[in-house]
């Protein structure tokens, strides 16, 4: 079997979503595959590739025995709206090698939804290389448009972007999608031609320790009598977190209170909804990391994430694997991960009526034992399919 070569490629600049964007460009999708990898495989060889906006030249990160190549945008209009031409000319370099080497060589990119990705599949010759594709909740130019349609003007913009991915699409061996929509997107555009599946982010085994939730109140100085709501990362407007906090003032109820975790540019913005309307039922933490993230799903009653749109919400697998229920809207590839009324509630979106009944409901629940749902999502189980994917295209 021939060497092989995986260049794991995000396809979005960091700095133009998250504040401490290095911190995050090691703690997205793409590179925990490839750590994974690392501890799974690591005879196998894999760099991970990303634009980055803030950078003015290539620049060379090492972490946990993976290599980073982070490249300047040559364009960019707005996140996932990225050109590089740099890192374009380090692929044909890459695919050059190995052919040189005869080695295997497969791009696995994260987010195909994306101008980046529709650059570098049509500049380069099909055949060359071998292209795995991670979807992560992006929609097509047609969707976006159907979504917006006060840009309805710019519709042969958007029917030239459409045609693009059209053609990339077909570049494609492997698909990996996170609802059954996309799923069904997918076949529609290349049919038999590709390998089409479900699959997400995994979790690793720390998720599936057992920690009492009263010592992990006491690490955390939370009160033993009061109900705590959770939602990690979330502080954006299409997160719902507007519905959530409306929601939190409509209970009344001085024994709940919500903890909020994440850092991203609309932090501060709901910080002064929160204040301007009287909201003082709820805590705004920032962003926080590993065994103090462990502490607050150990210690909290309920997770609440009512997303406009999701792919498949990593903390949702974390939260379950924490015996912590779940209050979720029902889109994306939510409906697929939780079952309603075993593992959570599934909601509509864009209601904090609906969030305020199924937070009542959860809580009222006698206590269960969920953790088993999440078993399929370790990390483990995710990698070796991955591998085996790898080997197959």
């Amino acid at each position: 079997m021939k060497k092989i070569k995986v260049i794991q490629i995000c396809s979005a600049s960091h700095s133009l979503s998250v504040n401490d964007y290095e911190r995050d460009m090691f703690l997205s999708w793409y590179a925990r595959i490839a750590f994974q990898f690392n501890k799974f495989y690591p005879n196998l060889e894999m760099e991970c590739w990303t634009p980055e906006k803030e950078y003015k030249k290539q620049t060379i990160k090492e972490k946990e025995g993976i290599k980073f190549r982070i490249f300047p945008t040559s364009f960019s209009l707005r996140h996932s709206m990225e050109i590089s031409f740099s890192m374009l000319k380090s692929l044909k370099k890459e695919i050059k090698e190995a052919k040189e080497s005869n080695k295997k060589l497969i791009f696995h990119i994260h987010e195909y939804h994306s101008w980046l990705v529709y650059f570098i599949l049509l500049s380069l010759k099909k055949g060359d290389f071998k292209v795995v594709a991670q979807h992560h909740g992006g929609r097509s130019p047609f969707k976006n448009l159907a979504k917006f349609k006060r840009f309805f003007l710019l519709f042969p913009v958007f029917a030239l972007m459409q045609f693009f991915e059209n053609l990339s699409l077909k570049k494609i061996n492997t698909f990996y999608a996170l609802s059954n929509d996309e799923v069904e997107y997918l076949k529609k555009k290349v049919g038999e031609k590709s390998s089409i599946k479900f699959q997400t982010m995994g979790i690793g085994e720390e998720y599936f320790e057992k920690l009492d939730k009263q010592k992990a109140r006491k690490k955390l100085n939370l009160e033993k009598e009061k109900k705590y709501l959770l939602n990690i990362r979330g502080i954006s407007r299409n997160k719902g977190i507007v519905e959530l906090l409306n929601a939190i003032k409509k209970l009344k109820d001085e024994k709940i209170e919500l903890i909020l975790i994440g850092d991203n540019p609309e932090l501060e913005i709901h910080k002064n909804y929160a204040h301007k309307n009287k909201i003082k039922n709820v805590r705004f933490l920032g962003a926080i990391y590993d065994e103090r993230k462990l502490f607050y799903l150990s210690a909290s009653d309920c997770f609440v994430l009512p997303s406009y749109n999701e792919g498949a919400p990593v903390v949702i697998m974390e939260a379950i694997a924490k015996n912590l229920p779940v209050v979720v809207t029902d889109v994306g590839g939510i409906p697929l991960m939780v079952k309603n009324g075993k593992e959570g509630r599934l909601i509509k979106p864009k209601s904090s009526e609906e969030i305020i009944k199924g937070i009542k409901e959860v809580l009222m629940w006698k206590e269960r034992d969920i953790r088993d749902s999440a078993k399929r999502y370790k990390w483990e189980k995710i990698i070796k399919q991955t591998y085996e994917d790898y080997i197959k295209c």
